[in-house]
């Protein structure tokens, strides 16, 4: 009895045991939650590097995206300023037409004339025409 004795009664003995053992359970429990917290803080870091990643080609779309936007506002802006060119020479052309036209128009009315003229006269012995 004298070992017991050392060790204290059954009943603390007992008690010991079960106290330890719950602490066995809760550590085990902590080692879990603490497992499981490493788990998800593992899974929050490649989340934010794959969202680093993700921003990060954004970014890249974004600055090619900004250049073609800048490269076609440029292409444009040359575009209209050939129209304009085009419009200034087409009105140019336009006014030289309406120009060659009425000289047209003048020399057939004079033509027209002058030949009706002839005509009332009788034409001329010297064009080979006889006269009516």
């Amino acid at each position: 009895m004298k070992d017991l004795e050392e060790h204290g009664s059954a009943g603390e003995l007992l008690a010991d045991w079960r106290t330890t053992e719950r602490d066995t359970v809760a550590a085990r429990s902590a080692a879990s939650v603490a497992a499981l917290a490493v788990a998800a803080a593992t899974s929050a870091e490649e989340a934010a590097h794959a969202m680093e990643v993700a921003a990060e080609a954004v970014l890249d779309a974004a600055e090619h995206a900004k250049e073609a936007a800048t490269h076609a506002k440029t292409a444009a802006s040359q575009a209209a300023d050939a129209a304009r060119s085009a419009s200034a020479a087409a009105v140019a052309d336009k006014r030289h037409a309406n120009d060659e036209v009425e000289r047209a128009e003048k020399a057939e009315a004079t033509a027209r004339d002058r030949f009706h003229d002839a005509q009332a006269m009788g034409f001329s012995k010297e064009s080979g025409k006889e006269s009516g």
